[in-house]
């Protein structure tokens, strides 16, 4: 990963959770992490990565019940 993805996906990330309504500066850590991981996830994506994305976002999947 490159140092302009390291920026680019906190940005992507924050954008993200604007135009769905979220805000992080009232957010938990752990929820701020996870729109962040959405965004650098959306890089892996346009990159034709599936599997990356999937693994960058496994930590936050729900866990069944």
């Amino acid at each position: 990963m490159s140092a302009a993805e390291a920026i680019d996906h906190i940005a992507i990330g924050h954008d993200l959770a604007r135009k769905a309504g979220v805000n992080l500066d009232k957010a938990r850590p752990r929820t701020r992490r996870m729109w962040e991981a959405r965004g650098l996830a959306v890089i892996a994506l346009a990159r034709g990565d599936l599997e990356e994305a999937k693994k960058i976002m496994r930590p936050f999947a729900r866990k069944p019940r």
